[in-house]
């Protein structure tokens, strides 16, 4: 069964004026060598292929009903809606969709859709939800170290 963003990434993957980087296994694992810590280290060999797409200024070549296409396959086979978030002035859409099995989740796809960029990330693997809090703690522990985070003065919730 081919992946979700198949048709979607090979279709816009040889535009000129975008970003395209794709990471197998083998290269996952050769960049697990540089990380100092154990855990972390695990769980980037946790990771079994990775792939960006990403076009900017302006030139988001990604057409709606090819959109429209990915998200009713991507239901079809699976993935779900992590967070979205939408807004409708400038339609621009921000996605986290997961697919788990279990305790494992077994992909993640990061979409970000605007009329100026476009932003693809999927991740395939066996991630634990427990290495992957784990992960985000010891993440915060460290910009605690660094400088305490201040709250914006005003927040803004788009309607």
């Amino acid at each position: 069964m081919q992946s979700q963003d198949y048709q979607l990434y090979w279709k816009y993957k040889d535009f000129d004026d975008g970003i395209n980087l794709e990471a197998p296994r083998s290269i996952i694992t050769i960049a697990s060598w540089f990380v100092p810590a154990k855990e972390d280290r695990k769980l980037v060999r946790k990771v079994h292929r990775a792939r960006v797409m990403y076009f900017d200024n302006g030139r988001n070549p990604v057409s709606e009903k090819d959109m429209k296409k990915f998200h009713k396959r991507a239901k079809k086979r699976g993935l779900e809606d992590l967070i979205y978030i939408r807004e409708g002035s400038s339609k621009t859409q921000v996605r986290l969709m997961i697919k788990d099995r279990g305790s494992a989740i077994r992909k993640l796809v990061v979409l970000v859709n605007s009329p100026e960029e476009f932003v693809l990330i999927t991740i395939k693997g066996k991630l634990k939800w427990e290495d992957i809090n784990k992960a985000l703690k010891d993440y915060e522990k460290d910009i605690e170290k660094e400088a305490p985070i201040m709250p914006p003065n005003i927040i803004r919730v788009p309607i």
